[in-house]
Protein backbone atom coordinates (compact mmCIF):
# COMPACT_ATOMS: atom_id res chain seq x y z
CA UNK A 1 0.00 0.00 0.00
CA UNK A 2 1.48 3.16 -1.14
CA UNK A 3 1.24 5.93 1.32
CA UNK A 4 0.10 9.43 0.55
CA UNK A 5 2.42 12.45 1.01
CA UNK A 6 1.37 16.37 1.85
CA UNK A 7 1.09 18.72 -1.00
CA UNK A 8 4.00 20.03 -2.78
CA UNK A 9 3.57 22.84 -5.01
CA UNK A 10 6.53 21.37 -7.79
CA UNK A 11 7.61 17.91 -8.18
CA UNK A 12 11.12 17.97 -10.06
CA UNK A 13 12.38 14.41 -11.44
CA UNK A 14 16.35 14.24 -12.17
CA UNK A 15 19.25 15.70 -10.09
CA UNK A 16 21.41 16.83 -12.88
CA UNK A 17 22.05 20.32 -14.07
CA UNK A 18 19.08 20.88 -14.95
CA UNK A 19 17.03 19.77 -12.46
CA UNK A 20 18.86 21.33 -9.95
CA UNK A 21 19.09 24.66 -11.20
CA UNK A 22 15.29 25.04 -11.86
CA UNK A 23 15.14 24.03 -7.88
CA UNK A 24 17.63 26.50 -6.88
CA UNK A 25 15.77 29.10 -8.74
CA UNK A 26 12.19 27.95 -7.52
CA UNK A 27 13.91 28.66 -3.73
CA UNK A 28 14.91 31.66 -4.77
CA UNK A 29 11.44 32.50 -5.72
CA UNK A 30 10.22 31.32 -2.42
CA UNK A 31 8.88 28.03 -4.22
CA UNK A 32 8.92 24.79 -2.43
CA UNK A 33 9.68 21.82 -4.02
CA UNK A 34 10.60 18.06 -4.51
CA UNK A 35 13.72 17.39 -6.18
CA UNK A 36 14.02 13.09 -6.79
CA UNK A 37 16.84 11.25 -8.72
CA UNK A 38 16.68 7.41 -9.15
CA UNK A 39 20.29 7.36 -8.91
CA UNK A 40 21.98 6.52 -5.34
CA UNK A 41 24.51 8.56 -5.98
CA UNK A 42 25.41 11.53 -8.07
CA UNK A 43 27.60 10.44 -11.39
CA UNK A 44 31.09 9.96 -10.96
CA UNK A 45 32.04 10.81 -14.82
CA UNK A 46 32.65 14.56 -15.90
CA UNK A 47 30.65 14.55 -19.12
CA UNK A 48 29.29 17.93 -20.43
CA UNK A 49 32.56 20.11 -19.63
CA UNK A 50 31.70 23.49 -20.63
CA UNK A 51 29.55 26.49 -19.17
CA UNK A 52 29.27 29.47 -21.60
CA UNK A 53 29.42 33.24 -21.72
CA UNK A 54 25.21 33.15 -21.44
CA UNK A 55 25.12 30.31 -18.33
CA UNK A 56 28.06 32.01 -16.39
CA UNK A 57 25.49 35.23 -16.65
CA UNK A 58 22.67 33.78 -15.37
CA UNK A 59 25.07 31.71 -12.80
CA UNK A 60 25.89 35.53 -11.09
CA UNK A 61 22.77 36.66 -11.03
CA UNK A 62 22.26 33.74 -8.62
CA UNK A 63 25.16 34.77 -7.00
CA UNK A 64 27.28 31.80 -6.97
CA UNK A 65 29.15 32.44 -10.67
CA UNK A 66 32.84 32.87 -8.69
CA UNK A 67 32.73 29.54 -6.98
CA UNK A 68 32.51 28.20 -10.54
CA UNK A 69 35.14 29.90 -11.97
CA UNK A 70 37.07 29.08 -9.33
CA UNK A 71 36.81 25.14 -9.64
CA UNK A 72 37.25 25.51 -13.81
CA UNK A 73 39.82 26.68 -16.41
CA UNK A 74 38.84 29.46 -18.64
CA UNK A 75 39.36 28.99 -22.42
CA UNK A 76 39.68 32.23 -24.19
CA UNK A 77 39.71 30.85 -27.53
CA UNK A 78 39.63 28.24 -29.82
CA UNK A 79 41.96 27.11 -32.99
CA UNK A 80 41.83 24.83 -35.78
CA UNK A 81 44.08 23.40 -37.42
CA UNK A 82 45.17 21.08 -40.82
CA UNK A 83 47.98 19.50 -41.90
CA UNK A 84 49.83 21.93 -39.52
CA UNK A 85 48.35 25.25 -40.35
CA UNK A 86 46.22 27.20 -38.39
CA UNK A 87 43.27 27.55 -40.84
CA UNK A 88 40.62 29.07 -37.72
CA UNK A 89 41.31 31.34 -34.79
CA UNK A 90 38.36 32.28 -32.62
CA UNK A 91 39.04 35.14 -29.98
CA UNK A 92 36.65 34.68 -26.89
CA UNK A 93 38.21 37.59 -24.99
CA UNK A 94 36.58 39.83 -27.22
CA UNK A 95 32.96 38.73 -26.65
CA UNK A 96 30.94 41.34 -25.07
CA UNK A 97 30.29 39.89 -22.16
CA UNK A 98 31.33 40.26 -18.37
CA UNK A 99 32.68 36.70 -19.23
CA UNK A 100 34.44 36.69 -21.97
CA UNK A 101 35.60 32.63 -22.40
CA UNK A 102 33.77 29.92 -22.00
CA UNK A 103 34.69 27.76 -18.76
CA UNK A 104 35.61 23.74 -18.88
CA UNK A 105 34.49 22.61 -15.66
CA UNK A 106 33.49 18.81 -15.63
CA UNK A 107 29.91 18.14 -15.35
CA UNK A 108 30.62 16.78 -11.74
CA UNK A 109 32.05 20.08 -10.56
CA UNK A 110 28.40 21.53 -11.92
CA UNK A 111 26.04 19.48 -10.08
CA UNK A 112 28.30 19.53 -6.73
CA UNK A 113 28.06 23.20 -6.99
CA UNK A 114 24.89 23.19 -8.00
CA UNK A 115 23.91 20.81 -5.12
CA UNK A 116 25.82 22.86 -2.58
CA UNK A 117 23.83 25.97 -3.20
CA UNK A 118 20.44 24.16 -3.28
CA UNK A 119 21.23 22.10 0.12
CA UNK A 120 22.60 25.91 1.77
CA UNK A 121 19.04 27.17 0.67
CA UNK A 122 17.31 24.54 2.61
CA UNK A 123 16.58 22.28 0.22
CA UNK A 124 16.95 18.55 0.04
CA UNK A 125 17.85 15.76 -3.06
CA UNK A 126 16.26 12.75 -2.76
CA UNK A 127 17.95 9.85 -4.21
CA UNK A 128 17.28 6.69 -5.06
CA UNK A 129 13.77 7.66 -5.60
CA UNK A 130 12.00 6.46 -8.99
CA UNK A 131 8.86 8.32 -10.58
CA UNK A 132 7.16 5.15 -11.83
CA UNK A 133 4.02 6.77 -12.23
CA UNK A 134 1.60 9.91 -12.49
CA UNK A 135 -2.19 11.38 -14.17
CA UNK A 136 -2.71 14.42 -14.79
CA UNK A 137 -6.32 16.56 -13.85
CA UNK A 138 -7.01 19.66 -13.53
CA UNK A 139 -6.26 20.98 -10.60
CA UNK A 140 -3.11 18.91 -10.00
CA UNK A 141 -0.94 15.90 -10.76
CA UNK A 142 -0.63 12.73 -8.80
CA UNK A 143 2.20 11.09 -8.94
CA UNK A 144 3.70 7.30 -7.54
CA UNK A 145 7.52 6.91 -6.23
CA UNK A 146 9.19 4.61 -4.96
CA UNK A 147 12.53 4.32 -2.97
CA UNK A 148 15.49 1.68 -2.53
CA UNK A 149 13.46 -0.40 -0.07
CA UNK A 150 10.77 -0.90 -2.50
CA UNK A 151 8.17 1.48 -0.90
CA UNK A 152 5.92 3.44 -2.61
CA UNK A 153 4.65 6.78 -2.62
CA UNK A 154 1.98 8.83 -3.87
CA UNK A 155 2.82 12.41 -4.39
CA UNK A 156 0.36 15.06 -4.78
CA UNK A 157 1.27 18.12 -6.38
CA UNK A 158 0.30 21.05 -8.47
CA UNK A 159 2.97 20.92 -11.27
CA UNK A 160 6.06 18.04 -12.33
CA UNK A 161 8.52 18.97 -14.33
CA UNK A 162 10.93 16.12 -16.04
CA UNK A 163 14.69 17.28 -16.19
CA UNK A 164 15.61 13.16 -16.20
CA UNK A 165 17.54 12.90 -19.16
CA UNK A 166 17.78 10.89 -22.35
CA UNK A 167 15.73 8.15 -20.90
CA UNK A 168 13.04 9.94 -19.15
CA UNK A 169 10.20 8.57 -17.33
CA UNK A 170 8.07 11.68 -17.56
CA UNK A 171 8.17 11.44 -21.11
CA UNK A 172 7.45 8.28 -21.11
CA UNK A 173 4.55 8.40 -19.16
CA UNK A 174 3.07 11.31 -21.30
CA UNK A 175 4.04 9.11 -24.46
CA UNK A 176 5.40 11.71 -26.58
CA UNK A 177 7.47 10.28 -29.63
CA UNK A 178 11.56 11.01 -29.07
CA UNK A 179 11.71 11.80 -32.80
CA UNK A 180 15.18 12.10 -34.47
CA UNK A 181 18.52 9.49 -35.17
CA UNK A 182 21.78 8.58 -34.09
CA UNK A 183 24.62 9.14 -36.36
CA UNK A 184 26.69 6.41 -37.84
CA UNK A 185 29.92 7.63 -36.80
CA UNK A 186 30.82 6.71 -33.23
CA UNK A 187 33.28 8.82 -30.85
CA UNK A 188 36.27 7.92 -28.73
CA UNK A 189 36.78 10.00 -25.68
CA UNK A 190 39.51 10.19 -23.13
CA UNK A 191 40.40 12.37 -20.02
CA UNK A 192 43.83 12.07 -19.37
CA UNK A 193 46.93 14.21 -18.59
CA UNK A 194 49.24 15.44 -22.24
CA UNK A 195 52.58 15.78 -22.50
CA UNK A 196 52.77 19.05 -24.97
CA UNK A 197 52.96 22.24 -25.95
CA UNK A 198 49.19 22.26 -26.69
CA UNK A 199 47.51 25.84 -25.00
CA UNK A 200 45.90 25.47 -21.41
CA UNK A 201 43.77 28.24 -22.17
CA UNK A 202 41.99 27.03 -25.76
CA UNK A 203 40.12 24.35 -27.81
CA UNK A 204 42.50 22.77 -30.04
CA UNK A 205 41.11 20.90 -33.17
CA UNK A 206 43.25 19.25 -35.41
CA UNK A 207 41.35 17.86 -38.77
CA UNK A 208 42.67 14.88 -40.30
CA UNK A 209 42.27 13.36 -43.72
CA UNK A 210 40.90 10.35 -41.31
CA UNK A 211 38.53 12.44 -39.06
CA UNK A 212 38.93 15.27 -36.18
CA UNK A 213 40.95 15.04 -32.71
CA UNK A 214 39.60 17.55 -30.41
CA UNK A 215 41.33 19.16 -27.03
CA UNK A 216 39.36 20.65 -24.23
CA UNK A 217 41.57 21.90 -21.56
CA UNK A 218 40.56 21.11 -18.15
CA UNK A 219 43.54 22.41 -16.46
CA UNK A 220 47.23 21.85 -15.35
CA UNK A 221 48.03 20.00 -18.40
CA UNK A 222 44.48 17.61 -17.64
CA UNK A 223 42.74 17.35 -21.17
CA UNK A 224 39.30 15.57 -22.35
CA UNK A 225 40.09 14.73 -26.03
CA UNK A 226 37.68 13.35 -29.03
CA UNK A 227 37.93 11.35 -31.55
CA UNK A 228 35.81 10.13 -34.30
CA UNK A 229 35.86 6.62 -35.86
CA UNK A 230 33.93 4.42 -38.14
CA UNK A 231 32.08 2.28 -36.66
CA UNK A 232 33.65 -0.78 -38.11
CA UNK A 233 36.79 0.68 -36.32
CA UNK A 234 35.22 0.39 -32.75
CA UNK A 235 36.16 -2.96 -30.70
CA UNK A 236 34.89 -3.57 -26.50
CA UNK A 237 33.18 -0.92 -24.71
CA UNK A 238 35.71 1.54 -24.58
CA UNK A 239 39.17 2.44 -26.37
CA UNK A 240 42.75 2.01 -24.74
CA UNK A 241 45.04 4.98 -24.12
CA UNK A 242 46.95 2.99 -26.19
CA UNK A 243 44.38 3.39 -29.26
CA UNK A 244 43.64 7.19 -28.22
CA UNK A 245 47.64 7.59 -28.37
CA UNK A 246 47.63 5.98 -32.08
CA UNK A 247 44.97 8.39 -33.20
CA UNK A 248 46.97 11.69 -31.55
CA UNK A 249 50.27 10.61 -33.51
CA UNK A 250 48.46 10.32 -36.86
CA UNK A 251 46.15 13.26 -36.42
CA UNK A 252 47.57 15.71 -34.18
CA UNK A 253 50.47 18.13 -34.00
CA UNK A 254 52.82 15.34 -33.13
CA UNK A 255 55.76 14.98 -29.44
CA UNK A 256 52.08 14.40 -28.09
CA UNK A 257 52.47 12.18 -25.28
CA UNK A 258 48.80 10.63 -23.20
CA UNK A 259 49.26 9.23 -19.65
CA UNK A 260 47.11 8.98 -16.50
CA UNK A 261 44.09 8.84 -17.77
CA UNK A 262 40.51 8.74 -15.72
CA UNK A 263 38.24 8.16 -17.69
CA UNK A 264 38.03 6.30 -21.55
CA UNK A 265 34.93 5.57 -23.76
CA UNK A 266 33.55 4.82 -27.15
CA UNK A 267 29.52 6.92 -27.11
CA UNK A 268 27.03 7.05 -29.49
CA UNK A 269 25.95 10.55 -30.88
CA UNK A 270 21.90 11.02 -31.25
CA UNK A 271 19.90 14.48 -32.46
CA UNK A 272 16.20 13.73 -30.95
CA UNK A 273 13.56 16.37 -29.85
CA UNK A 274 9.90 16.33 -28.63
CA UNK A 275 7.52 18.20 -30.66
CA UNK A 276 6.38 20.13 -27.27
CA UNK A 277 7.93 21.02 -24.09
CA UNK A 278 4.88 21.41 -22.45
CA UNK A 279 1.27 18.77 -21.79
CA UNK A 280 -0.91 20.32 -19.30
CA UNK A 281 0.38 20.79 -15.62
CA UNK A 282 3.95 18.99 -16.76
CA UNK A 283 6.89 20.49 -18.34
CA UNK A 284 9.74 18.81 -19.75
CA UNK A 285 13.55 20.43 -19.96
CA UNK A 286 16.92 19.58 -20.89
CA UNK A 287 17.90 16.37 -22.55
CA UNK A 288 14.17 14.74 -21.28
CA UNK A 289 12.82 17.54 -24.68
CA UNK A 290 16.29 17.60 -26.30
CA UNK A 291 19.40 15.58 -27.22
CA UNK A 292 22.26 16.27 -29.91
CA UNK A 293 25.70 16.82 -31.31
CA UNK A 294 28.28 17.91 -28.23
CA UNK A 295 29.47 19.98 -30.91
CA UNK A 296 30.22 23.34 -29.26
CA UNK A 297 29.25 21.84 -25.64
CA UNK A 298 25.54 23.94 -25.61
CA UNK A 299 23.76 20.70 -24.55
CA UNK A 300 24.07 20.88 -20.83
CA UNK A 301 24.10 25.03 -21.52
CA UNK A 302 20.89 24.35 -22.93
CA UNK A 303 19.10 22.37 -20.02
CA UNK A 304 20.10 24.98 -17.70
CA UNK A 305 18.66 27.80 -19.53
CA UNK A 306 15.46 25.75 -20.36
CA UNK A 307 15.57 25.59 -16.25
CA UNK A 308 16.10 29.60 -15.70
CA UNK A 309 13.59 30.33 -18.40
CA UNK A 310 11.13 28.19 -16.71
CA UNK A 311 11.26 29.05 -13.05
CA UNK A 312 10.17 32.83 -12.81
CA UNK A 313 7.17 31.69 -14.66
CA UNK A 314 6.26 28.31 -12.96
CA UNK A 315 7.01 30.75 -9.84
CA UNK A 316 4.50 33.35 -10.69
CA UNK A 317 1.96 30.69 -11.58
CA UNK A 318 2.98 28.94 -8.04
CA UNK A 319 1.68 32.33 -6.50
CA UNK A 320 -1.27 32.38 -8.83
CA UNK A 321 -0.44 35.73 -10.70
CA UNK A 322 0.71 34.42 -13.72
CA UNK A 323 -1.36 34.49 -16.98
CA UNK A 324 -1.68 30.94 -18.21
CA UNK A 325 0.12 32.61 -21.95
CA UNK A 326 2.90 32.88 -19.53
CA UNK A 327 3.17 29.65 -18.62
CA UNK A 328 2.60 28.80 -22.48
CA UNK A 329 5.54 30.86 -23.42
CA UNK A 330 7.72 28.54 -21.95
CA UNK A 331 7.51 26.18 -24.78
CA UNK A 332 7.12 28.35 -27.54
CA UNK A 333 10.44 30.57 -26.69
CA UNK A 334 12.65 27.09 -25.94
CA UNK A 335 11.03 24.79 -28.43
CA UNK A 336 12.53 26.88 -30.96
CA UNK A 337 15.92 27.67 -29.34
CA UNK A 338 15.92 23.82 -28.87
CA UNK A 339 15.28 23.20 -32.60
CA UNK A 340 18.09 25.83 -34.25
CA UNK A 341 20.61 23.93 -31.69
CA UNK A 342 19.99 20.62 -33.35
CA UNK A 343 20.26 22.16 -36.94
CA UNK A 344 23.38 23.79 -35.81
CA UNK A 345 25.01 20.91 -33.90
CA UNK A 346 23.85 18.32 -36.84
CA UNK A 347 25.52 20.63 -39.39
CA UNK A 348 28.54 21.50 -37.32
CA UNK A 349 28.99 17.59 -36.84
CA UNK A 350 28.62 16.98 -40.51
CA UNK A 351 31.04 19.78 -41.78
CA UNK A 352 33.71 18.28 -38.82
CA UNK A 353 33.52 14.64 -39.64
CA UNK A 354 33.50 14.90 -43.87
CA UNK A 355 35.48 12.04 -45.10
CA UNK A 356 35.71 12.94 -49.22
CA UNK A 357 38.78 14.46 -49.52
CA UNK A 358 37.69 16.84 -52.07
CA UNK A 359 34.65 18.01 -49.84
CA UNK A 360 37.33 18.19 -46.54
CA UNK A 361 39.49 20.35 -48.80
CA UNK A 362 36.16 22.93 -49.45
CA UNK A 363 35.71 22.87 -46.31
CA UNK A 364 39.16 24.42 -44.72
CA UNK A 365 39.27 26.99 -47.50
CA UNK A 366 35.72 27.98 -46.52
CA UNK A 367 36.30 27.93 -43.01
CA UNK A 368 39.53 29.89 -43.50
CA UNK A 369 38.14 32.48 -45.72
CA UNK A 370 35.07 33.24 -43.69
CA UNK A 371 36.54 33.28 -40.39
CA UNK A 372 38.75 36.14 -41.28
CA UNK A 373 36.10 38.21 -41.93
CA UNK A 374 35.35 40.47 -38.70
CA UNK A 375 31.22 40.50 -39.16
CA UNK A 376 31.48 36.63 -39.11
CA UNK A 377 33.94 36.47 -36.30
CA UNK A 378 31.27 38.22 -34.16
CA UNK A 379 28.66 36.29 -34.92
CA UNK A 380 30.68 32.85 -34.16
CA UNK A 381 31.18 34.52 -30.95
CA UNK A 382 27.63 35.70 -29.87
CA UNK A 383 26.55 31.95 -31.59
CA UNK A 384 29.15 29.93 -29.79
CA UNK A 385 28.64 31.97 -25.84
CA UNK A 386 24.80 31.32 -26.44
CA UNK A 387 24.53 35.49 -26.30
CA UNK A 388 22.69 35.10 -29.47
CA UNK A 389 19.80 33.21 -27.86
CA UNK A 390 16.86 35.45 -27.98
CA UNK A 391 12.92 34.99 -28.08
CA UNK A 392 12.18 37.97 -30.35
CA UNK A 393 8.69 35.74 -31.61
CA UNK A 394 7.52 35.37 -28.32
CA UNK A 395 3.87 35.87 -27.54
CA UNK A 396 4.95 37.69 -24.31
CA UNK A 397 7.57 40.44 -25.35
CA UNK A 398 6.72 43.74 -27.38
CA UNK A 399 7.35 47.49 -28.16
CA UNK A 400 5.72 50.79 -28.65
CA UNK A 401 7.03 53.08 -30.81
CA UNK A 402 5.42 55.84 -32.43
CA UNK A 403 6.69 57.69 -35.01
CA UNK A 404 3.75 60.69 -34.77
CA UNK A 405 5.78 61.48 -31.63
CA UNK A 406 8.54 62.05 -33.58
CA UNK A 407 9.50 66.30 -32.96
CA UNK A 408 10.86 67.68 -36.80
CA UNK A 409 12.34 70.74 -35.05
CA UNK A 410 14.66 69.62 -32.58
CA UNK A 411 14.26 71.25 -29.00
CA UNK A 412 16.38 71.09 -26.08
CA UNK A 413 12.91 71.17 -24.11
CA UNK A 414 11.46 68.40 -25.90
CA UNK A 415 11.90 64.75 -24.59
CA UNK A 416 10.12 63.36 -28.12
CA UNK A 417 12.99 61.46 -30.51
CA UNK A 418 14.59 63.37 -32.90
CA UNK A 419 14.15 61.20 -36.60
CA UNK A 420 18.08 60.01 -35.82
CA UNK A 421 16.97 59.10 -32.51
CA UNK A 422 13.70 57.37 -33.42
CA UNK A 423 16.14 55.08 -35.84
CA UNK A 424 18.96 54.74 -33.47
CA UNK A 425 16.46 53.09 -31.25
CA UNK A 426 15.19 50.86 -33.63
CA UNK A 427 18.89 49.81 -33.84
CA UNK A 428 18.44 48.99 -30.14
CA UNK A 429 18.55 45.61 -28.22
CA UNK A 430 15.31 44.28 -29.46
CA UNK A 431 12.42 43.17 -27.04
CA UNK A 432 13.15 39.08 -26.50
CA UNK A 433 17.17 39.62 -26.76
CA UNK A 434 19.07 39.45 -23.70
CA UNK A 435 19.55 42.50 -22.16
CA UNK A 436 23.22 43.86 -22.31
CA UNK A 437 25.59 45.07 -19.75
CA UNK A 438 26.76 48.51 -18.98
CA UNK A 439 28.50 50.44 -15.69
CA UNK A 440 27.21 53.14 -14.44
CA UNK A 441 27.10 54.85 -11.22
CA UNK A 442 25.08 54.73 -7.81
CA UNK A 443 23.61 57.32 -6.03
CA UNK A 444 27.56 57.48 -3.72
CA UNK A 445 29.25 57.48 -7.31
CA UNK A 446 30.45 53.94 -7.05
CA UNK A 447 30.38 52.08 -10.48
CA UNK A 448 27.75 49.61 -10.72
CA UNK A 449 26.87 47.33 -13.28
CA UNK A 450 23.36 47.27 -14.75
CA UNK A 451 23.40 42.98 -14.02
CA UNK A 452 24.21 44.19 -10.36
CA UNK A 453 21.65 46.60 -10.02
CA UNK A 454 19.24 44.36 -11.60
CA UNK A 455 19.45 41.50 -9.75
CA UNK A 456 17.04 39.68 -7.91
CA UNK A 457 13.77 38.12 -8.63
CA UNK A 458 11.15 40.92 -10.36
CA UNK A 459 10.82 42.06 -13.36
CA UNK A 460 13.28 45.78 -13.58
CA UNK A 461 12.05 49.17 -15.71
CA UNK A 462 14.61 50.72 -16.28
CA UNK A 463 13.33 54.31 -17.37
CA UNK A 464 15.91 56.60 -19.60
CA UNK A 465 16.35 60.11 -19.19
CA UNK A 466 17.57 60.95 -22.97
CA UNK A 467 18.96 64.25 -21.48
CA UNK A 468 17.96 66.44 -18.31
CA UNK A 469 14.84 68.03 -18.70
CA UNK A 470 12.71 68.80 -15.81
CA UNK A 471 9.59 67.77 -17.75
CA UNK A 472 11.60 64.68 -18.31
CA UNK A 473 12.11 63.89 -15.30
CA UNK A 474 8.23 64.80 -13.63
CA UNK A 475 6.96 62.34 -16.26
CA UNK A 476 9.56 59.30 -15.63
CA UNK A 477 8.85 59.73 -11.61
CA UNK A 478 4.74 59.41 -12.31
CA UNK A 479 5.71 56.55 -14.32
CA UNK A 480 7.52 54.82 -11.53
CA UNK A 481 5.38 55.58 -8.70
CA UNK A 482 2.60 54.67 -11.42
CA UNK A 483 3.95 51.18 -11.53
CA UNK A 484 4.97 50.73 -7.78
CA UNK A 485 1.14 51.54 -6.92
CA UNK A 486 -0.40 48.85 -9.38
CA UNK A 487 2.59 45.84 -9.74
CA UNK A 488 4.73 46.81 -6.15
CA UNK A 489 7.34 43.68 -5.31
CA UNK A 490 6.98 42.70 -9.02
CA UNK A 491 8.28 45.55 -10.71
CA UNK A 492 11.36 47.32 -9.73
CA UNK A 493 12.13 50.93 -10.92
CA UNK A 494 15.43 52.69 -12.14
CA UNK A 495 15.61 55.84 -13.21
CA UNK A 496 19.10 56.00 -15.38
CA UNK A 497 20.24 60.39 -15.57
CA UNK A 498 22.22 61.38 -18.45
CA UNK A 499 24.40 63.72 -16.26
CA UNK A 500 27.16 63.94 -14.04
CA UNK A 501 24.96 65.26 -10.62
CA UNK A 502 22.16 63.90 -9.18
CA UNK A 503 18.62 65.67 -9.98
CA UNK A 504 16.12 66.24 -6.85
CA UNK A 505 13.49 63.75 -7.38
CA UNK A 506 11.10 62.01 -5.22
CA UNK A 507 11.77 58.64 -7.27
CA UNK A 508 10.28 55.13 -6.10
CA UNK A 509 13.27 53.41 -6.86
CA UNK A 510 16.81 53.81 -7.19
CA UNK A 511 18.60 56.59 -9.25
CA UNK A 512 21.71 55.47 -11.28
CA UNK A 513 24.16 58.76 -13.17
CA UNK A 514 25.29 57.51 -16.42
CA UNK A 515 27.67 60.80 -17.29
CA UNK A 516 29.67 59.09 -20.31
CA UNK A 517 26.40 58.03 -21.51
CA UNK A 518 27.70 54.18 -22.06
CA UNK A 519 24.26 52.95 -20.60
CA UNK A 520 22.06 55.15 -23.00
CA UNK A 521 24.27 54.16 -25.92
CA UNK A 522 24.30 50.34 -25.57
CA UNK A 523 20.67 50.93 -25.51
CA UNK A 524 20.35 53.28 -27.74
CA UNK A 525 18.87 55.72 -26.16
CA UNK A 526 19.28 59.33 -27.49
CA UNK A 527 16.06 60.50 -26.09
CA UNK A 528 13.60 59.12 -23.19
CA UNK A 529 12.66 55.80 -23.10
CA UNK A 530 11.73 53.04 -21.22
CA UNK A 531 13.34 49.11 -21.25
CA UNK A 532 11.46 46.14 -19.30
CA UNK A 533 13.83 43.65 -18.13
CA UNK A 534 12.52 40.24 -17.37
CA UNK A 535 13.97 38.16 -14.48
CA UNK A 536 15.94 35.79 -16.89
CA UNK A 537 17.75 39.19 -18.01
CA UNK A 538 15.87 39.25 -21.55
CA UNK A 539 13.75 42.52 -22.34
CA UNK A 540 10.20 41.69 -22.22
CA UNK A 541 9.11 45.70 -23.50
CA UNK A 542 10.48 48.72 -24.94
CA UNK A 543 9.10 51.93 -25.32
CA UNK A 544 9.87 55.50 -26.88
CA UNK A 545 8.88 58.24 -26.16
CA UNK A 546 8.29 56.92 -22.14
CA UNK A 547 4.47 55.95 -21.52
CA UNK A 548 2.62 54.44 -18.89
CA UNK A 549 -0.08 53.15 -20.82
CA UNK A 550 2.13 50.42 -22.97
CA UNK A 551 3.77 49.15 -20.17
CA UNK A 552 0.64 48.69 -17.99
CA UNK A 553 -0.79 46.97 -20.86
CA UNK A 554 2.27 44.77 -21.10
CA UNK A 555 2.24 44.26 -17.72
CA UNK A 556 -1.42 43.59 -17.33
CA UNK A 557 -0.93 40.38 -19.42
CA UNK A 558 1.68 38.90 -17.74
CA UNK A 559 0.58 39.64 -14.36
CA UNK A 560 -3.41 38.26 -14.33
CA UNK A 561 -4.01 39.17 -10.66
CA UNK A 562 -1.49 42.04 -10.32
CA UNK A 563 -3.40 44.52 -8.83
CA UNK A 564 -5.57 42.48 -6.51
CA UNK A 565 -1.51 40.46 -5.57
CA UNK A 566 -0.16 43.91 -4.94
CA UNK A 567 -2.42 46.37 -3.07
Amino acid sequence: MAGKSQEMPVLIVGAGPTGLMLACELLRQGVRCRLIDKLPEPGDKSRALVLHARTLEILESMGIVESFIESGCPAYGASLYHAGERIVHLNMAELESPFPFSLMIPQTETERLLCEHFVNQGGIIERAVELKNFSQGKNGITATVKNAQGKEEVIVTQWLIGCDGAHSAVRKVLELPFEGSAYEERFGLVDCMVKSDLPDDEVTTFFHEEGAFVFFPLGNKRFRIIVNVPSSQVVGDAPSLKDMQVFADRRGPGNIKLYDPVWLAWFTIHQRSVSKYRVGRVFLAGDAAHIHSPVGGQGMNTGMQDAFNLAWKLALAVRGIADEKLLDSYNEERHPVGQELLKGTDLATTVATLRNPLAQQIRNHVMSFLTQQELIQQRMRKVGSMLAVNYRSSPIVGEQRKITEIQIKPSEDSEKPSIPGYIEFARGPMPGDRAPDAVLLDQDINPVRIYEAIRGISHNLLLLDGKPTGAGYRNLEKIAWSIGEQFGGLVTCHLIVASKTMPNLRFPGKVFLDPDLAVHETYFADSECLYLIRPDGYIGFRVQPAALGPVEDHLNKIFKTARIQTK
